[in-house]
């Protein structure tokens, strides 16, 4: 086969392999005989939002291997770590190419500059769209870390477009009450391994409380001033802490769109501002951990009470984004 250039080299942190990695790396090996793949050490993100949330380098690596593999070309690659944006591209003359995004186009032309100063010949630049999610948005690693998207680029905060509230069958009630996380009583054990630049959501009054007399207060509160339908002061015990007061609907049994909103503003605020969220539910606060574990970022902690069983513990993750989205879409 005839390709464009002889030897090419592409480079990214490459954290959550997604779509948009593989629209890249089949690019260039569609127009190359040859490609270097530059992976980012730790050196090169460190400045990166939520960088302490990138996989490390030899999952990473693992990654980009399996998808060579998938695609037979991992005998026409190398695999280079990085600890610059340049990499080798400054040593390298053998290279034709440089394969880019949009937004690394400002730090190939000062690869190429670097090489015009040394006396190589300059890179050509092939430049590859950006792959965009079904929200219109950019797919990228970052996204996925903030908890918006999955690497297919699909919206979680979509799914609570498509209409205004969603309505929990008694069909599903008993698969509901099985718990997404783990369980425990003591809520200093719970705290005791959070650190405290996790975020930290507390669904349901008598949670949000806990947290609170543990030591801690929960960076979002989801209260509604009842506990299995007994009214409670759980709004007097956390008004003395300066947050961020919101109100939101979500009658009983229904997860409501205005609720989900009021949510995702407030993850938002407090991702910007570090002020502590309370969220005051009219109706109930129950089925809000769904969309609490949907719309934040990985690694966050959700809390929410399990009746005659104790505290819920979720991990927010990928694997556990997945599986509330299955419960999500039983909602009618």
């Amino acid at each position: 086969m005839q390709y464009k250039f002889n030897n090419s080299v592409v480079g990214g942190t490459f954290d959550r392999f997604h779509v948009g990695h593989r629209k890249l790396l089949e690019t260039a090996f569609e127009q190359s005989e040859k490609v270097d793949i530059g992976i980012a050490t730790n050196e090169l993100f460190k400045d990166k939002q939520f960088a302490h949330l990138i996989e490390d380098y030899e999952d990473r690596r693992k990654s980009v291997m399996d998808f060579l593999s998938q695609r037979a070309v991992s005998a026409r690659a190398r695999l280079i770590p990085i600890n610059d944006f340049y990499g080798t591209t400054l040593q390298d003359m053998e290279l034709d190419a440089i394969f880019v995004t949009e937004s690394n186009r400002e730090h190939v032309l000062k690869i190429n500059e670097e090489r015009e100063k040394r006396g190589i010949r300059s890179l050509e630049i092939v430049s590859v769209p950006f792959v965009r999610g079904n929200d219109k948005e950019i797919i990228s690693s970052e996204r996925i870390r903030k908890g918006l998207i999955d690497r297919d680029g699909n919206s979680y905060k979509k799914l609570f477009e498509a209409q205004e509230e969603f309505v929990l069958t008694e069909k599903e009630r008993d698969e509901l009450r099985q718990p997404i996380g783990k369980i425990t009583k003591d809520m200093k054990d719970v705290l005791s391994v959070i650190d405290d630049k996790t975020l930290l959501i507390a669904v349901g009054d008598i949670v949000a409380a806990s947290v609170q007399q543990a030591g801690r207060l929960a960076d979002i509160n989801i209260i509604d001033g009842k506990t299995r339908r007994h009214n409670l002061e759980t709004t007097n015990i956390l008004s003395d802490v300066a947050m961020t007061h919101r109100a939101t609907e979500n009658p009983a049994g229904i997860r409501s769109q205005e609720a989900a909103n009021t949510l995702f503003a407030a993850m938002k605020d407090y991702n910007t501002t570090r002020t502590k969220q309370l969220i005051d539910v009219t109706g109930e606060e129950d089925l809000l951990a769904i969309p609490a574990i949907l719309l934040a970022p990985l690694h966050t902690v959700v809390l929410y009470g399990q009746f005659d069983k104790g505290i819920v513990v979720v991990s927010v993750s990928e694997q556990n984004k997945k599986r509330v989205q299955e419960l999500f879409r039983k909602f009618q």
